[in-house]
């Protein structure tokens, strides 16, 4: 994906998955801070941990030992001719911000631009599907039906994002996008540990009871966490501002974390932050945020990082783009006036590095398997480097930028005629009326651990489509594994005959976001002269709006370097375009 990415506000993220009213037992916090009252000031990040990758802001930028390369000279007859590989939420807003700087008045910042990317579509992690169709990839054809409405598509990875994603929510302003809240089916919410149910809310609404329910099972926990999640999304946000740009595009990512507070949470697991060093409950920590960082990432409270916790806190106010996210990123590509290749003419199987002639600048070339490349001045990878299947000649790349591993996950759609999971297999009475919103932790003492990460019901069927599956109204559920889920296990959960169709698909879907013990674990933005990688960020944060603030940097790193040029602001502060 960027799977499914989580949202920092709230991608990922990588990075979230579940919506606004399926993350109440998170939104839970705002209410209790509203009872309570304002969290105490102490609550900070901790200012004299020692950080392992650490790098003080002095060293901001021209840190990184890679050579920027000469300036381009002003009497070139053409412009820099710039790949850009993968056109998902990074690749097309790096090619997009690269023709925001070209049409800038009173600025030479000429370039033209080619994106690769192996896949038939824009959108990279970030895609829908009709998972009722005969072709879950292709739209049915509503014109050999009978269905007068037609149902909305499910997002296949990329699902949310926020308002304090600032990027994202300018984009879809700017390209004319309607957003809804992202939600689902009404219902109630638990989370579930193998055996047993340690969390379930009593209602489909909020109360005082909930709350207090939560008061009594964590203390003061809820409070402090969402101190904690304030405070990193104040300390991130702060990037947009005109005081951040005035620090020049970053080329280390140290630097970048230490700039905006984010060391030290991304340096320790989520369980030493929470609990060690900010007081938070163990039974909070296993229970409430392992949910949620195994829903987000796929990974537990005990294995993540920090950083990765707590950006799998902050869903507050998910929306998404009524027909996909993915169009935000079609806007993009379209308004970038860049080359397309997709398919055979995308995907790049090779690419050199030609030494530079004196005076100059070293050039890259770029092939594809249909023989679609070229000879490039400089080469942006907005893909995770060692999924790429490149090779690369000429160059250190493949030692310079640390291998990440991925997490695979399964995705599976089922369409079923019960309105909610089967209380026989959470060993409960028959007449128990189970959750449509189920996540799991896999942090608690429980011997036998969840067999799914995730079970959200996200909406109902038309009756024309219903019935092609058997009778009764059908719902599309969502469910996230790390294993498939087989047929027998699906019918199990739902209801023996209760499962009318499934169908799923594996990502790897987020970088497994283990702690930064060291400045070498984290790629370099600029590893070659002429070569720039957006994903290395995800090494701290993956969601998709983090993929087009890594890939504003790339492309004011490539202009600082070709032009001398400095953005006086963010994308998302300047004026509307």
């Amino acid at each position: 994906m960027k799977g499914e990415y989580a949202s920092l506000s709230s991608s990922t993220v990588p990075h979230s998955t579940s919506g606004a009213r399926r993350w109440r037992f998170l939104l839970s916090f705002l209410l209790v801070v509203a009872l309570v009252g304002s969290a105490r000031s102490q609550l900070l990040f901790p200012a004299n941990q020692q950080i392992p990758f650490y790098r003080h802001p002095s060293h901001y930028s021209t840190t990184n030992q890679t050579p920027a390369g000469a300036r381009w000279k002003a009497s070139a007859t053409t412009p820099p001719r710039i790949a850009v590989i993968g056109a998902g939420a990074g690749g097309s807003s790096a090619a997009f911000f690269l023709s925001h700087f070209r049409n800038l008045a009173n600025e030479s910042l000429a370039s033209e631009v080619t994106v690769f990317d192996k896949a038939s579509y824009i959108g990279g992690r970030s895609t829908v599907v009709w998972p009722w169709a005969d072709d879950p990839y292709s739209p049915p054809d509503l014109a050999n039906t009978d269905n007068e409405d037609e149902d909305e598509p499910v997002e296949l990875g990329a699902s949310i994002f926020v308002g304090a994603n600032r990027n994202l929510m300018k984009a879809a302003r700017v390209f004319g996008l309607d957003l809804s809240p992202h939600g689902g089916e009404d219902g109630t919410m638990s989370i579930w540990d193998g055996e047993k149910f340690v969390y379930v809310e009593s209602g489909g609404r909020w109360g005082y009871w909930d709350i207090a329910k939560m008061l009594w099972r964590y203390g003061r926990s809820p409070l402090l966490a969402q101190s904690l999640v304030k405070k990193t999304v104040a300390s991130f946000v702060s990037l947009y501002s005109r005081e951040f740009a005035s620090y020049g595009p970053f080329d280390s990512l140290s630097s970048f974390a230490a700039l905006t507070n984010l060391s030290f949470p991304a340096s320790v697991t989520s369980k030493m932050y929470f609990t060690s060093a900010n007081s938070i409950s163990p039974l909070f920590t296993n229970e409430l945020i392992a949910a949620a960082t195994a829903v987000n990432y796929g990974t537990p409270a005990g294995t993540i990082h920090g950083l990765g916790a707590l950006v799998s806190l902050a869903a507050q106010g998910a929306s998404k783009v009524v027909g996909g996210n993915r169009r935000i990123f079609e806007g993009f590509m379209g308004e970038s006036g860049a080359k397309l290749r997709l398919g055979g003419g995308g995907e790049v199987m090779k690419i050199t590095k030609l030494d530079k002639a004196e005076g100059g600048r070293a050039k890259w070339v770029v092939q594809t398997k249909e023989g679609a490349g070229g000879t490039f001045d400089a080469v942006i990878l907005a893909a995770p480097f060692h999924q790429t299947s490149v090779s690369f000649i000429n160059t250190p790349l493949p030692s310079v930028i640390p291998a990440q591993p991925y997490v695979p996950l399964h995705v599976t759609f089922v369409l079923t005629n019960a309105s909610s999971p089967s209380p026989s297999y959470f060993s409960l009475p028959p007449r128990t009326k189970i959750a449509t919103s189920i996540f799991a932790t896999f942090d608690t003492t429980s011997s036998t651990k969840p067999s799914f990460n995730s079970l959200n019901y996200l909406q109902s069927l038309s009756p024309s489509v219903s019935s092609k599956f058997g009778e009764g109204t059908f719902h599309v559920v969502k469910m996230f594994s790390a294993e498939p889920l087989s047929t027998e296990f699906l019918e199990s959960v739902f209801g023996e005959g209760n499962v009318g169709k499934a169908w799923s698909k594996l990502w790897e879907a987020y970088p497994l976001l283990k702690p930064v013990e060291a400045e070498e674990e984290l790629a370099p933005v600029r590893p070659d002269e002429g070569f720039y990688y957006v994903n290395g960020f995800e090494r701290l944060i993956s969601t998709m709006e983090t993929e087009t603030v890594s890939a504003f940097n790339v492309v004011s790193l490539l202009l600082n370097d070709f032009y001398g040029y400095q953005s006086p602001s963010s994308w998302a502060e300047w004026d509307e375009e």
